[in-house]
C-alpha cells in the first residue's frame, strides 16, 4: 500500500532541511554549472568573511586564491570526490579547506552542492606533528649512544642510529636486513632473557653480542617495550661497552 505524502509532510521536511543547512558547522553552497553562487549558509558567511547577500551571485572563482582559480572551474572532475584547497577570506587571508561536491537539483535546474571544511587546525597539527617527528628523529640518529628499534615477534630491526652503525660495523642497509636481532648476538637465546609482550616494560640487563668483524661485545643494555604502529617493540640502548674481545 503506498504512503501518501501531504503537504505537512513536505513542509516538515523542508523545515528539518533548512534547520540542518543553516545549522551546518561546515560551510554550504549551492552554486550554478557555471559555477555562480545560489544560495549559502552561515557558515559559509563566517568562512568568506562576507554577509549572504555579497557571496550570491559570486563566481567560485572570487572565493579561492588566483593560482587555484582554473582548477575550481573543473567541478565535474571533482563531482562526488573530496579534495583539498584554499577558500579566500574577505580580508585576503588563505584558508585551508577540504571540499566535497556533489551534482543536485536545484529550483529545477541542475546546481552543485559543496560542502567547505575549515582544515586549517587539523593542517597545524599536522605540521606540528611532522616537526616533532623530525626533531625526534634527528635526536635518535645523532645521540651518541647506541640505540635500535626492533618488533618483539618477529624480532627484526626497524629502525638503528648512526652510532650502532659504528658500533657494529654494518651499514644502515645491512643492519635493518639482518633476519632477525639474534644475528648480532654471541650466545644462544634464554627465555629469562626474552622481553615481555607487553608495553612500558623497562629492563637493564648485560649481554654478548657479536661485532660484524666477529668481535664480542659485553654491553649494558637498556631495553623499553612500547606500542608503536600497533605493535609491541623494543627501543633499545647501549649504556656502555663491558669489554671486548676476539
Amino acid at each position: 500500500m503506498a504512503t501518501l505524502i501531504t503537504d505537512y509532510d513536505i513542509r516538515q521536511r523542508e523545515r528539518l532541511f533548512r534547520t540542518v543547512f543553516e545549522n551546518s558547522p561546515d560551510a554550504i553552497f549551492i552554486e550554478d554549472i557555471e559555477g555562480y553562487v545560489l544560495e549559502v549558509n552561515p557558515a559559509a558567511c563566517r568562512l568568506h568573511g562576507l554577509t549572504r547577500e555579497e557571496l550570491i551571485g559570486k563566481n567560485v572563482a572570487e572565493l579561492v586564491p588566483p593560482e587555484c582559480r582554473e582548477s575550481v572551474n573543473r567541478f565535474d572532475q571533482s563531482v562526488d570526490a573530496e579534495v583539498e584547497g584554499y577558500s579566500l577570506a574577505a580580508d585576503g587571508t588563505r584558508i585551508p579547506v577540504s571540499i566535497r561536491c556533489s551534482r543536485i537539483q536545484y529550483m529545477n535546474t541542475t546546481a552543485v552542492l559543496l560542502h567547505v571544511r575549515d582544515i586549517g587546525e587539523r593542517k597545524k597539527t599536522q605540521k606540528a606533528l611532522q616537526e616533532s617527528e623530525a626533531r625526534y628523529r634527528l635526536l635518535f640518529e645523532a645521540h651518541p649512544q647506541p640505540m635500535w628499534v626492533h618488533d618483539i615477534d618477529s624480532r627484526r630491526f626497524i629502525a638503528v642510529n648512526e652510532a650502532a652503525l659504528r658500533l657494529y660495523r654494518y651499514s644502515r642497509d645491512e643492519f635493518l636486513h639482518l633476519e632477525s636481532i639474534d644475528r648480532i648476538l654471541a650466545q644462544p637465546r634464554h627465555e629469562e632473557m626474552e622481553l615481555p609482550r607487553l608495553a612500558n616494560v623497562v629492563q637493564v640487563t648485560s649481554a654478548i653480542h657479536r661485532r660484524k668483524d666477529g668481535m664480542r661485545l659485553t654491553l649494558e643494555l637498556t631495553q623499553h617495550t612500547m606500542t608503536l604502529d600497533g605493535r609491541i617493540v623494543a627501543f633499545v640502548m647501549v649504556g656502555r661497552v663491558i669489554s671486548s674481545s676476539r
